[in-house]
């Protein structure tokens, strides 16, 4: 089942986890689905076309369907009147509770843990840990990465990563504890800061060693105002959980990537004068 958390559009969540219910019994259908939910094949098509809302009487059936409980179940309750809210204000505060429950469900990085980020290629081994078949073949790990580090650097973050919590070992193989992780609202110490110089380093790099094809490097150059900044931030944050939602709904995801966005002054702050 697709997780909940993940999506920002109800109608999104709907279509996926039908097409999962069809993979998993090739004769459930949209009709299957409707009679379910105790609703006609042509209301669940006009809800799936946005054409009609989910009503405040129809909402505790597709959440029983669903087979939501506690959490989930208020999620998707905000998510549906996030949808359907015409009012900007009603808008706001319902993506404000998404969020914060979206947040319960991310590991902080704790400052004893802040060792991922000491090396670049730590946090590239846990994301590529999460598609690869590891079998504690170091010297196939290590030429996965791009660029290829050593045999020892790969040693050296597989027992990083285990000693962490991070990753699991069980026997001959390795599973990621699949948690979406973060430095949290405020970040601070020596290894996060190394951690963004030597991303930009290799984003750098990249400019000369990765074919145009597969990068899209963009850069702009814009004023604001410090309101205007503000905006921009909270725009920085959903575009990151926009990403997020994407990974975790690519069911053929096969290579690590990494994304990098900054807003930084380019300048002194000019004051009008106003009189």
């Amino acid at each position: 089942m697709a997780v909940i958390f993940n999506y920002f559009d109800y109608r999104e969540y709907l279509k996926d986890d039908l097409a999962k219910r069809k993979g998993r019994s090739p004769g459930f259908s949209l009709r299957s689905m409707a009679a379910k939910l105790d609703i006609s094949s042509s209301t669940l098509i006009r809800i799936f076309n946005g054409k009609r809302n989910i009503s405040e009487n129809l909402l505790p059936k597709f959440i029983s369907f669903l087979g939501f409980r506690s959490k989930e179940a208020e999620y998707f309750t905000h998510l549906v009147h996030f949808c359907q809210s015409r009012s900007e204000r009603l808008r706001l505060k319902e993506y404000n509770a998404l969020v914060q429950l979206r947040s319960e469900k991310t590991k902080t990085v704790s400052d004893a843990e802040h060792a991922l980020y000491d090396e670049w290629y730590f946090s590239a081994v846990r994301e590529l840990l999460r598609i690869y078949p590891f079998d504690g073949d170091y010297q196939a790990l290590s030429r996965m990465l791009e660029p290829p580090i050593t045999m020892h650097e790969a040693k050296r973050a597989v027992r990083l990563l285990v000693r962490l919590g991070f990753v699991k070992r069980n026997g001959k193989s390795y599973t990621v504890q699949d948690h979406t992780i973060t430095t949290g609202a405020v970040w601070h110490g020596t290894a996060v800061q190394r951690f963004h110089r030597d991303t930009l380093i290799k984003a750098v790099e990249g400019i000369e060693r990765i074919p145009r094809s597969e990068r899209d490097y963009s850069t702009m150059t814009m004023c604001y105002s410090a309101e205007g900044y503000k905006q921009v931030r909270e725009l920085l944050k959903r575009t990151r959980e926009e990403l997020s939602r994407i990974e975790e709904q690519d069911a053929n995801r096969n290579r690590v990537y990494q994304i990098n966005l900054q807003l930084f002054p380019l300048s002194q702050p000019y004051e009008r004068d106003t009189r």
